[in-house]
């Protein structure tokens, strides 16, 4: 419902003789009815020109049936889901303990007060919520900077406000700061206790030996690396033998743990035989 006629397109004269009563007790009687584009996603059908009206109101009921969505209720919010989509397509915000609807293009001659501008005059709430309204628009248009820089900058938009009292969202999301994660001390071990591997490739180009991939093996004790070419992937499990054997006979130990990710190269029944054998756990890190 509406009070001013230029807010609506379509404008056609009810020839009812329809009244609605408002907040006061009286009745006012319905001139004409319409629709208005609030947003890209918002269009309002059936909106009824009473011209008693001071403010415009949406019925939130008819809203949600009409556009087939769900309104969601913050402490200083108030979204607009579609329900099919799942996509957001409308928010008001609370000034002043009302809700002022968000992406209000207004048409030639009309004002942008939202759903809660009054159309005759400005009284002191149509005030609050312009300047409000206002501040939170500079504060988008300069990147959400601090609302008291702001008020430094642009002190007009602060008269009788308290800069302190300006929330927004997007800020409170986007700067919050992370919390550490907790350090856990490193538990010592012995050369080749864990051997951590993963595989590489393939390659867009290939070696001079015509190879195209990869595989390494890090010791999670000393952190050394090793690197074994391949020419197919298949290969990782015969290598790996190999590896260990090295092991065994360069260094006097055996491999307790092998971890890698979930690769078939690595959870094969070649491999998986050859580990159990050598009493080797393998693990996987993902």
């Amino acid at each position: 419902m509406t009070g001013d006629a230029a807010l609506i397109n379509e404008y056609n004269q009810c020839n009812k003789n329809s009244t609605v009563r408002i907040a006061d007790g009286s009745s006012s009687q319905v001139k004409g009815i319409g629709l208005s584009r609030i947003s890209r996603d918002v269009i309002l059908n059936s909106i009824l020109h009473i011209p008693k009206l001071d403010y415009n109101l949406i019925s939130i009921s008819k809203l949600t049936r009409d556009l087939n969505c769900v309104a969601k209720f913050f402490p200083n919010l108030c979204k607009f889901q579609d329900l099919d989509t799942g996509k957001k397509i409308g928010s008001a915000k609370m000034c002043s303990g009302l809700y002022l609807l968000n992406g209000f293009t207004p048409q030639k001659g009309q004002t942008q007060n939202g759903i809660l501008a009054p159309h005759k005059g400005r009284s002191v709430l149509n005030f609050y919520v312009n300047k409000d309204s206002d501040v939170m628009l500079w504060h988008y248009r300069l990147g959400h900077p601090n609302f008291m820089y702001l008020e430094k900058l642009v002190p007009s938009l602060f008269t009788n406000k308290n800069s302190e009292s300006f929330k927004c969202e997007v800020c409170q999301l986007s700067k919050q700061i992370h919390s550490s994660d907790p350090t856990i001390s490193y538990k010592s071990s012995h050369p080749f206790a864990i051997i951590h591997s993963d595989v590489w490739g393939p390659s867009p180009v290939k070696n001079i030996t015509g190879t195209r991939w990869f595989v390494f093996f890090v010791d999670d004790h000393t952190r050394l690396p090793w690197l074994f070419l391949m020419k197919e992937k298949s290969k990782v499990s015969q290598i790996f033998q190999n590896f260990h054997s090295m092991i065994q006979t360069q260094f006097h130990t055996k491999i307790q743990i092998l971890k890698t990710d979930n690769a078939k190269e690595y959870f094969n029944s070649e491999l998986n035989t050859y580990c159990l054998n050598q009493d080797i756990l393998h693990i996987s890190s993902c």
